[in-house]
C-alpha cells in the first residue's frame, strides 16, 4: 500500500459529506444509491445508516460486495469492499446523529435504525491528477 496515495484519498474523503453506495440487487445488477456519510475518519472504514427492511438492508443480507464512490470537479475516489449491517444498540448509539430524529423518532433505540459498517478493501483514485490504484492490508 502506498501510503501518500492513502494518505491523499484520506484527506479527499474527509471533506466528503455525501459519496453513492452501489450494492448488487436481487437480479445481481449494480444498484447505486446516495448515502450521508457519518462520522468517518478514513477511508478503511466508513459508517452511514439505513431503515431496517430498505433496499440497502435486505439486499446486504445476501450479498456483503460493496462500493462507495464519492467525487468533486475532475477528482473520483472509489472504495471497494465489505458492508456489513449493525443493529446491537452499541454500534447505534455511537453513531446517532440528532438530525436522524426525523427519520427514527425514536431516536437511537429505534427499531428500525441501523447502521452500515463498510470496511474497505481496495482504493482506486484519481485526486488531482493523482491516479492510481491499492489494496488496504
Amino acid at each position: 500500500m502506498n501510503q501518500k496515495m492513502l494518505a491523499k484519498a484520506n484527506e479527499f474523503f474527509k471533506a466528503r459529506q455525501n459519496a453513492s453506495f452501489s450494492v448488487l440487487d436481487e437480479k445481481g445488477y449494480p444498484s447505486a444509491s446516495a448515502i450521508w456519510l457519518m462520522g468517518h475518519g478514513d477511508v478503511t472504514e466508513v459508517f452511514f445508516s439505513t431503515p431496517v427492511g430498505s433496499n440497502k438492508y435486505k439486499r446486504l443480507q445476501k450479498c456483503s460486495k460493496a462500493s462507495i464512490n464519492c467525487y468533486s470537479d475532475f477528482s473520483n475516489l472509489t472504495l471497494v469492499g465489505e458492508a456489513e449491517v449493525l443493529t446491537d444498540q452499541e454500534s447505534k448509539a455511537k453513531h446517532w446523529q440528532e438530525m436522524f430524529i426525523h427519520i427514527y423518532p425514536e431516536g437511537a433505540a429505534d427499531p428500525t435504525y441501523s447502521v452500515i459498517k463498510f470496511t474497505t478493501k481496495r482504493v482506486s483514485m484519481n485526486i488531482e491528477e493523482d491516479e492510481g490504484a491499492f489494496d488496504i492490508a
